[in-house]
């Protein structure tokens, strides 16, 4: 046999995850914001990276999984990600993206962000709570198996998080593709929850966990 490169450099893989985050509400701050177009529209999209920054065992959670990640995969992209449109599809003001903003200016004291000129750089740094729910998804080279996965779905001030805030229902994955909330991926809410309209957490170009 050929012997790869990295043989003896290479780490080995014992299939054991890290454990996926709670649902409901974490602190957390932003590491850096920017705008990013769609793929299919060419809309702006808001993508915050983000970690968890709290007291507990979920401190710095997404760090740990970047650091794992990249021991096996040296060009691993950073695991906490949020995007959301800017504007819906009449052209105004996104209720998720509006939602992130007031969120942002509720968890850090004397930031306005229509002040700084609409600069979403200025967001870097600062503090978010993030209402987590579960997600499912299938996995490219497992067809027609249905994972789940843990991710944010709304912004929420760090105050709601700390007061609690009840987790949102579960996106099913719909059977035949066509699920209601736009992002191209077949979501539908679970009955007991209505359908949302828009993309809360996952924008349309969010990458599924594969």
């Amino acid at each position: 046999m050929r012997v790869p490169n990295d043989y003896d450099k290479a780490k080995a893989y014992d299939g054991q995850a890290m454990p996926q985050i709670t649902v409901g509400g974490h602190i957390c701050r932003i590491r850096n914001a920017m705008i990013q177009q769609a793929r299919t529209s060419g809309k702006d999209m808001l993508v915050l990276t983000f970690d968890v920054c709290e007291q507990g065992e979920w401190n710095g959670y997404y760090q740990r999984r970047f650091e794992r990640s990249v021991k096996y995969n040296p060009n691993a992209s950073w695991p906490g990600v949020f995007r959301t449109g800017v504007a819906n599809a009449e052209g105004n003001t996104s209720g998720f993206f509006k939602a992130v903003i007031e969120a942002v200016e509720a968890s850090n004291t004397g930031y306005n962000f229509k002040a700084t000129g609409f600069n979403e750089t200025t967001l870097q740094g600062k503090l978010i709570g993030f209402n987590f729910g579960e997600e499912e998804y299938e996995p490219q080279n497992s067809p027609g198996e249905i994972r789940t996965i843990v991710k944010p779905q709304f912004a929420v001030s760090v105050a709601k998080v700390q007061e609690g805030v009840i987790p949102p229902a579960i996106k099913r994955l719909n059977a035949n593709g066509n699920g209601g909330n736009g992002g191209g991926y077949g979501y539908q809410q679970q009955p007991a929850s209505p359908p949302m309209p828009g993309m809360p957490a996952s924008g349309e170009d969010d990458e599924l966990p594969f």
